[in-house]
């Protein structure tokens, strides 16, 4: 009886553990259910730039389209996707081939040449653009025109290079992107242009160059260019080699006729939006980084890879999404320009749904998004989930201006992910909108949103100066009587407030650098104990303003805090500068002794300190607009600083201006070259110990 109670207790364990490895299973497979990481940035943390964070998946892959699902040959080169206002999708082969499919992706048809007086095939053709009235645009690129032809493939039109004066001489038209408007005007992007997009009128005749890219110079570039042409000769010649701007990689036209751009630029992926008229970008997005922070530069299988925006669309909402084709990535922005989710991968050898081997565009369906892989020969349809569904609703209706019937469900979405931003700057806009300032402030300061925190804290101050301005007078009246009472009290009776000598030396700095410093090298006063205290206390005041400072003119990242830094660039370059100070001085006849310098370096720093307290108190009250004054007292601070710096180091020394400033660029070199050292060591020490600590292990081995 006892065995089979055991028994039964063995095979009931075993039964639960297997359940539980069972659901541990579901579980992880669950949680895998994309391949991919889906991420966003929080903006303004830090003054690095932004912060990578991984949110919670929007999008989901549905679907992936290929000869096998499809039931047709496989495609040669599956070059290009788009959509129609029917929901039907067209496949680009670029081995002349069109293969059309109905709006649940099922096989339609195939376009396999263009009818017309003769027969006209596309091979090398590298994309294809479907106009609301369902006629089809081709851009036959190794053929070097556009053709235009009917739903069912019959010829309408052929764009060739027009003849113009406004096209260079030498100029190659090789097609690569084209869309038309609702008016019928044409723009055709060909392969490798800085001069914009070819723009065709409704007759087809040739208008001119549309929206180029522009060289952003500096003035020393202009300088330099102005000089070689005033003074040439062949070796400026041969530096002054012109800039060109970045080219398109794509461009789309919206249904209310403007035309967006994607530039293939290492440095930022530029987005803009161009007015349908001037052509100029009207996006704000100048300065926007369309593309990651940490991974712009890194290497696969030993070939380094760079971020490229080759592929762009935007949807009725002015969503827009890019295609980055080195990491196979999708970029989801808002109007604004501010980054929602990005999710894909792959970098090149992408085998699972949703990764890729070689992103080669995208297109919109609905919500849908459609990314077409030269690589794999297919299609993949990434559809929104339930949760990207409610935030992309929610910022659609928070950048409309909606922010009370927003909020509930941007609280529901800060549930859901904490990681989201935007969904702290659509609660915090809300709060503002029911003139809960304080509560604005509060969720606007847990999502780094300054600009929210800033609008709201200017209306949370000035409800409370209304409401407090009678008991702030009557405090600051008593407080200024209290003082004034106090100093003439204290003038009367002649009451010594600080009694120690050295203390007092030192703070007779800030009024008689002079004296002071006199009594320093002449009667050797001055103390190393009070200068160590005034050098710790410039370290905490760095410290304390980096971590108290307010919240709209700093920007503290608990995460990335580090207090050794802050260390090392404060009182450790007052160190290095001592030293490297006494050793060229030294060399240089300077009078200085080690002693003097250390006093008077840290001595001068006191304006700097009291700066910083002031800083501190007044960067907690003052508004983005008033930042002016924080600007202006530090520059105070600074010149009071090298002014009691250069009389101290003047008298010390014994120098005149001209050797002292010498000595100070000798010192500056000095300090350099001590970094490096510093440097060196600590390489062959790490070089060395990893040397001594294989030793050992071969030896235990």
């Amino acid at each position: 009886m006892k065995n089979k109670i055991f028994r039964r207790i063995i095979a009931l364990t075993i039964a639960v553990l297997m359940l539980a490895g069972g659901m541990i299973s579901v579980s992880a497979a669950s949680a895998q259910y994309v391949p991919y990481e889906s991420y966003t940035y929080w903006d303004d943390i830090s003054g690095a730039g932004r912060k990578l964070v991984y949110n919670r998946p929007m999008y989901e892959t549905t679907a992936v389209i290929d000869r096998t699902t499809l039931g047709i040959e496989a495609f040669a080169s599956l070059v290009d996707v788009c959509t129609d206002n029917k929901g039907y999708t067209y496949l680009l082969d670029s081995e002349s081939r069109i293969v059309v499919l109905d709006e649940n992706y099922n096989f339609v048809k195939e376009i396999t040449s263009i009818i017309g007086e003769e027969e006209l095939n596309f091979v090398g053709a590298q994309n294809i653009f479907v106009h609301t009235d369902y006629s089809i645009y081709i851009c036959d690129t190794e053929n070097k025109r556009v053709l235009h032809c009917d739903a069912d493939g019959n010829h309408l039109d052929t764009f060739i290079l027009p003849e113009s004066p406004l096209i260079p001489e030498n100029f190659d038209y090789r097609p690569i992107k084209v869309v038309a408007d609702s008016r019928g005007y044409i723009y055709v992007l060909s392969e490798g242009s800085y001069y914009g997009a070819l723009l065709y009128a409704p007759d087809k005749s040739f208008i001119g160059f549309y929206g180029a890219n522009t060289v952003n110079g500096n003035i020393l570039d202009t300088l330099n260019s102005l000089l070689n042409r005033m003074f040439p000769n062949n070796e400026m010649k041969g530096r002054d080699t012109r800039v060109l701007p970045y080219t398109f990689s794509d461009l789309i036209i919206t249904d209310d006729d403007f035309v967006y751009t994607a530039t293939d630029d290492p440095n930022s992926g530029q987005i803009k939006k161009l007015n349908p008229g001037a052509g100029n970008n009207i996006l704000g997005s100048d300065g926007v980084r369309f593309i990651d922070d940490g991974v712009n530069r890194t290497f696969n299988l030993g070939e380094p890879l760079t971020q490229r925006i080759i592929g762009l669309e935007v949807d009725s909402e002015e969503f827009m999404y890019a295609l980055d084709s080195a990491y196979g990535r999708i970029f989801v922005y808002d109007a604004e320009c501010r980054m929602i989710t990005a999710f894909g991968g792959g970098m090149g050898n992408g085998t699972q749904a949703g990764t890729f081997m070689y992103a080669e565009a995208i297109a919109l369906k609905g919500e849908d998004i459609l990314v077409c892989d030269r690589g794999t020969g297919a299609v993949t349809v990434f559809s929104r989930n339930e949760f990207g569904k409610k935030v992309m609703a929610l910022t659609k209706m928070t950048i409309d201006g909606d922010y009370v019937e927003s909020k509930e469900g941007w609280e529901e979405v800060r549930k859901l992910d904490k990681n989201l931003q935007i969904a702290y700057t659509g609660v915090a806009r809300a709060y503002l909108a029911e003139e809960n300032y304080k509560a604005a402030m509060d969720v606007a300061l847990e999502g780094y949103d300054r600009d929210t925190y800033a609008l709201a804290y200017e209306y949370y101050r000035l409800e409370w100066i209304n409401d407090n301005f009678t008991a702030v007078f009557l405090v600051a009246l008593g407080v200024i009587a209290i003082l004034v009472t106090a100093i003439v009290i204290i003038s009367k009776k002649k009451i010594t407030l600080i009694k120690n000598g050295e203390v007092k030396l030192a703070l007779q700095t800030l009024i008689h650098p002079g004296v002071t410093f006199e009594e320093i090298k002449d009667k050797k006063r001055g103390s190393v104990v009070i200068a160590m205290v005034i050098l710790a206390l410039f370290y905490v005041s760095a410290v304390i303003q980096e971590m108290w400072g307010g919240f709209l003119f700093t920007n503290y990242d608990p995460g990335t805090f580090n207090s050794l830094w802050v260390l090392v660039r404060s009182a450790g370059l007052v160190a290095l500068w001592v030293v490297a100070n006494w050793l060229i001085c030294t060399l240089m006849g300077g009078k200085g002794k080690m002693k003097e310098i250390i006093i008077v370096t840290c001595y001068s720093l006191m304006p700097l300190i009291i700066e910083r307290v002031i800083w501190i108190v007044l960067s907690n009250f003052l508004l983005p607009t008033e930042g002016s004054f924080l600007s202006i007292l530090s520059t105070v601070a600074i010149i009071y600083f090298l002014l009691l710096f250069v009389i101290g180091m003047l008298r010390i020394h014994d120098f005149t201006m001209g050797r002292f400033i010498w000595t100070s660029l000798l010192t500056v070199l000095a300090m350099a070259a001590i970094i490096f050292l510093m440097i060196l060591v600590g390489i062959l020490l790490q070089q060395l110990g990893g040397f001594v600590s294989t030793i050992f292990i071969e030896l235990l081995m």
